[in-house]
């Protein structure tokens, strides 16, 4: 069934270089659509002195499915068919409800596409290579990924290579994500043009309820957003 079918970001052959693999971890039973907790893999100072990125390596592993608005109206279609052959007397409800949400996804779809779409160009890195799905569908310009691990402190020569990454790309800013203190980043950033910004693909402060989708979406959407725009 098409409905059904979800869309997989294509390869970037870039600075990406995460193993989507490791995405299994990320509490990805997402009944409210987007919430979990982060587990991230402990890596050993040795270990993060080669965790440099290079080959963007995508696969159908990767597993933040919903970063893409046209797979959570396939979502929506495939949990309609499911309740409705479950519990064919109420089929015309659990319908109707489906197209209602679908709707609600078309209108926050056409907010973000307006609202990223004077950013599409603007490069930047992110501490975690967890939104293809969204860069994809809304055609951003990420330019790389580094691993940085919140548990551990980067060595001086892994935060070396890091800055160098950063100018090399030409990035406008570097997203971290909630469990990285401001203090990390401003050590990652330091000497380099980049602003920093934060990304939450799971919204771990969102409350749960029909409206977590739509907000976890536009904190994305609003956060590249303001990070990425030319300052006045």
């Amino acid at each position: 069934v098409e409905d059904q079918a979800y869309a997989v970001p294509e390869k970037h052959g870039d600075d990406h270089g995460h193993d989507d693999g490791d995405h299994a971890e990320h509490g990805d039973d997402h009944g409210d659509e987007a919430h979990g907790d982060h587990d991230h893999d402990e890596h050993d100072a040795e270990a993060d002195d080669h965790a440099a990125h290079d080959d963007h390596d995508h696969d159908a592993h990767n597993l933040h499915l919903w970063l893409d608005p046209g797979n959570a109206r396939r979502i929506v279609a495939t949990a309609v068919d499911a309740l409705s052959a479950t519990d064919p007397a109420n089929a015309n409800r659990y319908a109707a409800n489906g197209d209602r949400v679908r709707g609600e996804i078309d209108r926050l779809d056409a907010e973000l596409s307006a609202m990223l779409a004077k950013v599409k160009d603007r490069p930047y890195v992110v501490f975690h290579d967890a939104y293809q799905y969204f860069e994809a569908h809304y055609g951003l310009s990420a330019v790389g990924s580094i691993t940085v691990d919140p548990e551990h402190k980067a060595s001086a020569g892994r935060l070396a290579e890091i800055r160098d990454k950063i100018r090399a790309v030409g990035a406008v800013c570097v997203f971290s994500e909630p469990q990285f203190s401001p203090a990390q980043m401003r050590t990652v950033i330091e000497g380099t043009a980049a602003k920093s910004g934060v990304l939450d693909p799971l919204g771990a402060d969102v409350p749960k309820g029909p409206a977590a989708y739509g907000t976890i979406m536009r904190n994305l959407g609003k956060s590249l957003a303001g990070c990425l725009s030319p300052t006045s």
